[in-house]
């Protein structure tokens, strides 16, 4: 179950990260301006955050928390992904404590 959230996250992540990403590039090479370099940077936070819980990489899942914060602000989708995120993470930690007192 913990495997179908992390995947619907990371994809979900991953397109909102390349629905940013691709206005924004063309835009890059006319102006330069601070707003449209850092929607760039903002949309490869949000594209190396869909990788993060798509590969498992666990060492790396910091990298969730800044994209959730960002994506409340993408409402009404955004905002549902970030909250589903939450919800996800609390519950993943929970369920790790709840391994641990076991052992």
């Amino acid at each position: 179950m913990n495997k179908l959230h992390r995947q619907i996250i990371g994809i979900s992540w991953l397109v909102l990260g390349a629905l940013i990403f691709s206005p924004l590039v063309f835009k890059l090479g006319s102006t330069a301006n601070a707003i449209v370099i850092g929607g760039v940077l903002a949309s490869l936070v949000f594209i190396a955050g869909g990788f993060v819980l798509l590969a498992n990489l666990r060492k790396f899942s910091w990298v969730c928390h800044p994209c959730a914060l960002l994506s409340l602000f993408t409402f009404p989708l955004g905002t549902a992904i970030s909250l589903y995120y939450l919800w996800f993470f609390i519950r993943s930690q929970q369920m790790a404590r709840t391994s641990s007192e076991k052992k």
